[in-house]
């Protein structure tokens, strides 16, 4: 059976610099805690754990003598405030893409009536997004989502709109969104701001889920970039979600040609190696 890895799998930049400014404060004997999960991934986040790190959800709950770490995802505008105002010691590890977007939206808030924003609404990383518009903001994850809002607000279309979405939004549901837009809002400032990572790693996912009788894709449950790989494979192909190796069935190989793995943004390549080598072992798989 042969094996095909993705090239671009491994941490993106912005989790390398996030994990990289905990790992740096943690060995030189800081006492640390991250603002919520600092990356959707278990694995990483337990194993900074077992060096000392602790997740806390408000900056209140920070223990005396210790820094806090604001998340890859970022926070919302409010709670930044606080951090500041309550002169709080703290890094900033916020994903350098997702601080250009809040530098978007919140430049460009008063001359724009309304925000729509692409992405899930309950992702830390659009929370903190929308936290920067002072006004009107709405949430698509597609485009149907979007066109029953400019089906329910029919005023939308006579006002200014700012149209921006999350760093891992599907690319294919993107391009349709902005067609629609760009039809039914003539007032609308677009950005795109998907990060070029998410980009190529879509990209990838297509063309080897076509090339591969599975997929494995790599990456925490809850991380938003890993579901969009997942969704993009399970289309052309069958696909499976793990975590780490002890995720992986072992009966599921028989009669496959070709597996390919790819990984989401939040999983270390160390792990990639390692389900390569256990998919090798199990099947007597070659490069």
């Amino acid at each position: 059976m042969k094996i095909l890895v993705a090239k671009t799998s491994g941490f993106c930049f912005g989790v390398d610099r996030s994990i990289k400014i905990a790992n740096e404060l943690l060995d030189s004997g800081e006492k640390i805690c991250t603002l919520g999960k600092i990356i959707h991934n278990p694995l990483v986040v337990k194993k900074l754990a077992e060096k000392g790190a602790k997740i806390i959800n408000y900056p209140r709950e920070l223990p005396d003598k210790s820094k806090l770490i604001i998340r890859s995802h970022g926070i919302s505008s409010e709670i930044f405030d606080f951090i500041k105002s309550s002169n709080i010691d703290y890094v900033d590890a916020t994903c350098p893409f997702v601080k250009k977007i809040h530098q978007i939206v919140k430049s460009n808030c008063e001359n724009n009536d309304i925000l729509l924003a692409a992405g899930n609404e309950k992702h830390p990383e659009m929370i903190g997004i929308r936290s920067y518009f002072k006004g009107e903001s709405y949430v698509f994850k597609d485009l149907e989502e979007l066109k029953k809002i400019v089906k329910n607000y029919p005023e939308i279309k006579e006002k200014k709109s700012l149209i921006v979405a999350q760093t891992t939004f599907s690319v294919d549901n993107w391009k349709k969104c902005v067609e629609f837009i760009k039809l039914y809002l003539h007032r609308a400032s677009i950005f795109d701001t998907i990060c070029n990572t998410t980009v190529l790693r879509q990209k990838e996912a297509e063309e080897l889920s076509q090339k591969c009788d599975l997929v494995v894709v790599i990456g925490g449950k809850e991380s938003s970039n890993t579901k969009k790989l997942y969704d993009i494979c399970k289309k052309n192909t069958k696909t499976i979600l793990v975590e780490s190796e002890n995720d992986v069935p072992e009966n599921i190989y028989k009669n496959m040609r070709c597996v390919g793995i790819i990984a989401g943004a939040s999983t270390p390549i160390s792990l990639v190696k390692k389900i390569k080598s256990y998919l090798e072992m199990i099947s007597g798989g070659i490069k």
